[in-house]
């Protein structure tokens, strides 16, 4: 199946300071720089950014779409153009947008071809009957079509590991240390740790780095620690982690059936 052409951004105002710079759906938009966007992704919640984070970090992940298209769960119609929404809608004798359109969160597609529709939630926030019956209705119309949906609860906290650990490591992949550092460090490392753990506050002075500069080698696969569970501060233990990025495929894709 070709992959949906994404749906165009709605317009933008850009200001200066700290004024809006966009909306979705009349909320604030917030703003990600995606690589694996190929430019900037305008989101509807620090949650949503979270986990496109994650797919910006997962190495199985090959690229990322904001909202790729609206689906009619009435017709089963795809429409991958606000345009073609448009006169959908003005051809309806009711528009009934919330009950009929459902607009994925993110669509993700991985190097092994896979291509996965996301929607998060926070679980703090209980779904309405009628907005359930549309994703239940959503979930199954898009498996029939061949796509995989995933749900992904996140509850967005900034203190919370894997929040903060996440925005730490998206940072640093777009700021990562100079190649020549990357591999005397390795080198370094191999004699400092061999299999064994060391707290960050011990490892990088030893290897005249400061804390601020951890996160860069975990994204590089020089060193890997458990993300999810424990922040990264100086306290944290980590590991060699020899060229691996096991250790960032933090999005919860086992939930997805090949």
């Amino acid at each position: 199946m070709n992959a949906p052409k994404r749906l165009p951004s709605a317009p933008k105002h850009t200001v200066q300071g700290a004024r809006v710079l966009g909306r979705i759906s009349g909320r604030p938009a917030v703003f990600y720089h995606s690589r694996k966007a190929g430019g900037i992704l305008a989101l509807e919640s620090a949650g949503e950014r979270v986990i496109a984070q994650l797919a910006e970090l997962d190495p199985r992940v090959k690229s990322i779409s904001p909202q790729p298209f609206a689906l009619d769960v009435i017709t089963g119609k795809v429409f991958t153009t606000r345009r073609d929404l448009k006169y959908a809608r003005n051809a309806r004798s009711s528009i009934d947008a919330l009950r009929r359109d459902y607009t994925p969160d993110l669509l993700v597609v991985l190097h092994d071809g896979r291509r996965i529709i996301v929607e998060v939630k926070d679980p703090r926030h209980a779904l309405r009957d009628d907005y359930r019956q549309k994703l239940e209705t959503a979930q199954r119309l898009l498996t029939m079509r061949g796509e995989r949906f995933l749900l992904i609860p996140l509850q967005y906290a900034e203190s919370a590991p894997l929040v903060h650990n996440t925005e730490l490591l998206a940072l640093a992949l777009a700021h990562p240390l100079a190649p020549d550092v990357i591999r005397a460090v390795s080198e370094q490392i191999d004699t400092l740790l061999g299999s064994n753990q060391m707290t960050l506050r011990d490892l990088m002075p030893a290897l005249n780095l400061t804390l601020r500069e951890a996160p860069a080698l975990i994204t590089a696969g020089v060193l890997e620690a458990d993300l999810a569970r424990f922040v990264l501060n100086g306290r944290a233990l980590v590991r060699a982690a020899n060229g691996s990025l096991r250790h960032l495929e933090l999005l919860p894709l086992e939930e997805v059936k090949p």
